[in-house]
C-alpha cells in the first residue's frame, strides 16, 4: 500500500501541463501569468483534495505504470 501523503507528493510535484491533463482542467501556460498560475492552483487542489484514497491511487498507478 502507497501511503498518501506520497500520492499526493506525485501528483503535486507534477509539472502544470501533466495536472492539467490529469484533472481535466485546462491551462494555457504560454499566456499565463501569476493570477493566473494562482487560479490553476486552487483549482487543482481542490479538485485533487476531493478525490478518494482509492482514485488518487488509480490515477497514480495509470500515469506512472506502477502495479503496487
Amino acid at each position: 500500500m502507497i501511503p498518501e501523503f506520497n500520492i499526493d507528493s506525485w501528483f503535486f510535484n507534477e509539472p502544470a501541463c501533466s495536472q492539467s491533463d490529469i484533472s481535466g482542467i485546462l491551462f494555457n501556460e504560454e499566456y499565463a501569468n501569476d493570477a493566473d498560475y494562482e487560479k490553476f492552483d486552487n483549482a487543482v487542489a481542490e479538485w485533487w483534495d476531493g478525490l478518494t484514497y482509492e482514485e488518487k491511487l488509480a490515477i497514480y498507478k495509470r500515469e506512472t505504470g506502477v502495479l503496487a
